[in-house]
């Protein structure tokens, strides 16, 4: 956080709309919070593995919706049935975008250190 004092340059600075920015949400509970750095703490994850990570919750979380619907009459039976389909085709892109990275090697650029910096 940067403190300056208040002169005649400062306040015409913040009313110049290109320069000043609304606070998010996420500034006020930076502020809020004992260690900033536990909000700002940031780790680099492949992409290929962010979206493995989003296909097997989202997998997992349509495997157990179904789980709680009824298949006795047809509606429910279709629906439940579509539900674990799409569940196991989720979890299974899931496995194929964790294994790419080993598998098919040269398919996507590797991160290096100097690109993070």
């Amino acid at each position: 956080m940067r403190v300056e004092k208040i002169n005649e340059t400062n306040f015409k600075r913040k009313k110049d709309t290109s320069l000043y920015q609304k606070r998010e949400l996420i500034d006020v509970i930076t502020d809020s919070v004992k260690n900033p750095r536990d909000v700002n703490d940031c780790v680099a994850v492949p992409r290929g593995i962010f979206k493995a990570y989003m296909l097997i919750m989202s997998g997992s979380a349509l495997l157990t919706l179904s789980s709680l619907i009824k298949g006795n009459k047809k509606f429910g039976k279709i629906t439940k049935t579509s539900m674990v389909v799409t569940g196991w085709i989720l979890n299974t892109l899931s496995a194929l975008y964790f294994a790419k990275p080993f598998a098919f090697k040269g398919n996507s650029p590797t991160v290096t250190k100097e690109s993070l910096k």
